[in-house]
């Protein structure tokens, strides 16, 4: 009992003694040597602090950092748990730079998926995105820089010595799900350091990535080209649904090529890097949907289990993958293979062998895509350069991917084609079956229009004939009333007007016989003018003179009543019945011959250049001879009265008259043309109206015109018209119907 004793309380005193022990001294600084800066940069992955709050004292080179917690940020950020809980914190670099770096410019590549704010030596060198003591206003940015040849950079000077401390603060935006794409980390925060004047030297990266970016761009350009094709053949064909299937492949193809190069590059907002990543995910999966369907629909297959299961499993997948479930990459990628890459490339490569020669284009793009992949894969595993390892592989693989929509392309431009010339062929037969059907009833047509012409024409000179005897008729019967209603007006005003002229008669000869007298009065008066008183001389010569021209104004008022009454005998006289086929030439010939000097004879002074401007072929229509020698007899005379009172008042004045005759289709026109006065505009408008004259009061009696118009249009069915420039011309114008038949009569 007394030795179990002793030996507890020697092992207490040892236990005691150890749990005595002086305090173990702190953690050595961690420091990071960078000896030199190689071409391809150096990347800071060791070494760092981490100490989560905000504290500008923290980035002071003097902050006493060892007790921090010492992590690799450049870690994926799913990996760091504990820092992803946080919002905000400082990280720290204890740097040993050698001799020969000291004082250059560097350029510092980040890729980072929060933002930062960068300090040197305490300064503050750079940042990317956007802190703020606010949660809800920070935003995460990610430059692209470190493992991206074409990245942003920050670009500072190194101090003078050798220990220096890189300090960063950083803050994470909350409500980010960080998701991988194929495999591709989101480290937390990676840098990597060159030197300013080498960082252009590696333009491609372990990557490849300024080449594959030119690749993209490549494809996008194709794909979007082959895209808009094909929906133009389905638009042009749309019963051919093939072209709509491979049209939306082509779209999703081209949207997973072009959301690339924008995901590594051109993005760097890392919630819309997140974003993208799942987009790129739906075009992957449409696009793999889509060419089995393209496919499906060109060997008229229904849509059936390999594609709705296909459908489901990449919906499964990219929920999961919404959702952050930790899924290995390769499963999206057998995912594809099994359900619809090896269902798309079986049924291409037994395209030739199952369905004919014209599929072989198929056959091969299917087994280029496969030996061409296959190649892809296996090279990397082959001891070549690693350059010339790199080239192949992308030839390999780009061709690859592009041999199976070209092929697919190919024989649907074919088909295409071949639809094309078979309809082309079908047209002509159409064509020409529409050709002999329309010759056939252009003839029965034509027969029909003849037929149908013939009767019309018959129907057409019966109507004339008919017109024609019913205006004859009409006119005769017109004729006839008038006729009547002038003889009887003609048989009641004769009498009045013989009365009327016996005593106008008289009255001229009277007047004449009291100048006579009065001439014989003032040869005696002047015998024994010293008889009388100068006063009774001046009276007796005034009432001579004034008697002497009483009597003229009686004898020329006389003369004007009496032609008054004349032509009224003229407009009441019974026209001729019978009309004449007169050829209109001849006969101005004669009657000018003698109504132009009857006419000059009243202007003994006047001379009148007369021009006459006749038809060369004979115009023969029907005329009444002698009423239309009076219309012409009229319309001479009152040209050589505008011409006479013209020469009166101008001085110089060169006097013309134009006769003139002239075909003008189914009408003769004649037309009598001076350059006398003219007439005012007001009184053109009542040239025809009867009573109305432009002459003095004794010199016309307002008929002439009248009773022409009332021949030429009553009587001869013609046409008269005066057109007149004041001081400049006067024409008149008749339009006669052009005949070529003998002489008619109407009773």
């Amino acid at each position: 009992m007394i030795r179990l004793l002793l030996i507890c309380l020697i092992c207490w005193l040892t236990t005691g003694s150890g749990f005595a022990q002086p305090k173990l001294p702190a953690p050595a600084k961690s420091v990071f040597t960078i000896d030199s800066l190689p071409v391809q940069g150096i990347v800071l992955n060791q070494g760092w602090r981490w100490h989560e709050g905000d504290n500008l004292n923290w980035a002071k080179p003097d902050i006493d950092d060892q007790y921090w917690q010492a992590i690799d940020p450049s870690q994926d950020i799913t990996e760091l748990a504990n820092i992803q809980q946080r919002q905000r914190g400082w990280l720290r670099l204890h740097m040993r730079v050698d001799s020969t770096l000291l004082g250059k410019v560097i350029s510092m590549l980040i890729e980072q998926q929060v933002a930062s704010q960068l300090y040197l030596n305490g300064q503050l060198i750079g940042g990317f995105g956007q802190l703020s003591t606010d949660p809800n206003q920070v935003k995460a940015y990610n430059p692209s820089g470190a493992n991206q040849a074409l990245g942003q950079a920050i670009h500072f000077q190194l101090g003078p010595q050798a220990d220096q401390v890189l300090a960063v603060r950083v803050a994470l935006q909350p409500g980010i799900h960080y998701l991988k794409f194929f495999d591709r980390p989101n480290p937390f925060l990676l840098i990597r350091l060159h030197q300013a004047d080498q960082r252009n030297q590696n333009r491609i990266d372990s990557s490849g990535n300024f080449d594959l970016m030119f690749f993209d761009y490549f494809k996008v350009g194709l794909f979007s080209i082959l895209a808009l094709l094909h929906l133009l053949f389905y638009v042009l064909y749309p019963a051919h649904k093939a072209n709509l299937w491979f049209s939306l492949y082509c779209f999703f193809a081209a949207a997973i090529y072009l959301n690339q190069p924008i995901f590594y590059q051109y993005v760097h907002s890392v919630a819309d890097r997140m974003h993208s990543a799942i987009a790129q995910w739906v075009f992957i999966f449409g696009a793999h949907l889509f060419i089995l369907g393209a496919v499906y629909t060109l060997f008229k297959k229904q849509v059936g289990f390999v594609f709705y299961t296909a459908f489901f499993g990449f919906s499964v997948y990219l929920i999961l993958f919404t959702l952050q479930v930790n899924m290995p990459t390769d499963l999206a990628t057998i995912l594809a293979l099994i359900l619809t890459d090896i269902e798309t490339t079986r049924l291409l490569l037994l395209a030739a062998r199952n369905r004919g020669n014209e599929y072989w284009v198929l056959t091969i793009g299917a087994g280029s895509f496969v030996l061409l992949i296959s190649a892809a894969l296996v090279i990397p595993y082959l001891a070549v350069d690693l350059s010339m390892k790199f080239i192949i592989v992308q030839v390999f693989f780009n061709v690859g991917t592009l041999s199976l929509p070209l092929s697919i392309t190919l024989f649907l431009a074919s088909q295409f084609a071949k639809t094309n010339r078979s309809l082309a062929k079908k047209l002509k037969q159409v064509e020409h079956l529409s050709t002999l059907m329309r010759t056939q009833e252009q003839e029965k047509q034509q027969i029909l229009a003849r037929q149908n012409e013939t009767l019309e024409q018959q129907v057409t000179l019966r109507t004339a004939q008919l017109k024609q005897s019913l205006t004859e008729l009409k006119s005769t019967q017109t004729q006839l009333i008038h006729q009547e209603k002038m003889a009887s007006l003609g048989k009641l005003t004769k009498g009045i007007m013989d009365r009327m002229l016996n005593p106008l008669n008289y009255i001229n000869n009277f007047s004449l016989t009291g100048k006579e007298l009065l001439g014989e009065i003032r040869t005696v008066t002047q015998k024994h003018q010293a008889t009388f008183l100068a006063d009774e001389q001046d009276d007796l010569e005034n009432a001579t003179t004034m008697l002497a021209q009483n009597l003229t104004k009686i004898h020329e008022h006389g003369n004007s009543t009496a032609r008054i009454l004349q032509d009224m005998q003229k407009l009441l006289k019974e026209r001729s019945s019978t009309f004449v086929l007169t050829d209109l030439n001849s006969y101005l010939t004669q009657q000018i011959d003698t109504c132009f000097p009857k006419a000059l004879a009243n202007y003994p002074a006047l001379r009148i250049q007369l021009e006459l401007q006749l038809a060369p072929q004979p115009l023969l229509v029907n005329l009444l001879p002698h009423e239309f020698s009076e219309v012409l007899t009229s319309l001479v005379d009152n040209a050589c009265y505008a011409l006479a009172e013209k020469c009166r008042r101008v001085t110089g004045f060169e006097p013309r008259l134009e006769i003139s005759t002239v075909e003008i289709e189914d009408q003769v026109q004649l037309q009598v043309r001076d350059n006398g006065r003219g007439i005012p505009p007001k009184e053109a408008s009542q040239l025809f109206s009867p009573f109305f004259t432009t002459k003095a009061t004794a010199k016309g009696s307002g008929l002439s015109l009248y009773l022409s118009k009332e021949v030429v249009e009553a009587n001869l069915h013609g046409q008269i018209r005066i057109d007149s420039v004041e001081e400049q011309y006067t024409q008149v114008t008749i339009l006669l119907p052009l005949k070529s038949e003998l002489a008619t009569t109407w009773s």
